[in-house]
Formats: structure tokens, C-alpha cells, sequence
């Protein structure tokens, strides 16, 4: 996914960012909408009816089509890829990841 698709899907609300980066690196910068989430705790997270994750992900007053973008290093990513894959759940690396995004001009949260 590239970040100009990210920046729409944003927009219409049709994607969920997650943010597997360390937490210095997020509190650093990151894209606005983004949900920090340590890798560790994204499966109990995924199973939680009362995260707010869940929520986005299966909740009743998600859109009928979430794309999840994923930001994080390769292995973090393929982790998370087989993680959410096994709930059904597709998911997209960020193409250049924040570095790009900003290199595109979009704007960073700097704000945790």
C-alpha cells in the first residue's frame, strides 16, 4: 500500500493503521491515526471485544471493508501478517513506511 492509497483509506475510514514500532520510535513520529501496538499484544488484543482494536477490526460500526496497513520492520511485519491472517484479517505494508509518508509532505504526529 503506498502512502498516498494509506492517506484515502484514512480518510474514508476504510483503514486501520497499526504501528508495531518500538514506542520511542512512535512517540518520535507517526502517522496521524495510527494505533500504537506492541506485537506481543496484538493477539490478545485481536481477541478482546472490549479493545478498541477489535472494535475497528469486527466491531458492529466497523465499514464493511477495513484494509490494516502495518508499520514496523520486516519481521515484526511478517509476524503480524500470519497473526492477523489467521483471523481472516488482510493486511498491507506500508510502502517506505513513515519516512515515505513524510517524504511525501503528509503531515507527523509528534504527540503520543
Amino acid at each position: 500500500m503506498s502512502v498516498h492509497e494509506l492517506a484515502q483509506g484514512l480518510e474514508r475510514r476504510d483503514v486501520a493503521l497499526l504501528d508495531l514500532r518500538v514506542a520511542e520510535q512512535f512517540a518520535a513520529g507517526h502517522i496521524p491515526g495510527s494505533l500504537p501496538v506492541a506485537l506481543q499484544d496484538l493477539p490478545g488484543r485481536l481477541r478482546d471485544p472490549d479493545d478498541e482494536l477489535w472494535a475497528l477490526l469486527f466491531g458492529a460500526r466497523r465499514p464493511v471493508l477495513v484494509r490494516v496497513g502495518v508499520l514496523a520492520d520486516a519481521e515484526r511485519i511478517t509476524d503480524a501478517s500470519v497473526i492477523l491472517g489467521e483471523l481472516g484479517v488482510e493486511s498491507y505494508v506500508v510502502t517506505g513506511g513513515v519516512r515515505a509518508w513524510s517524504a511525501a509532505g503528509l503531515p507527523l504526529n509528534r504527540r503520543w
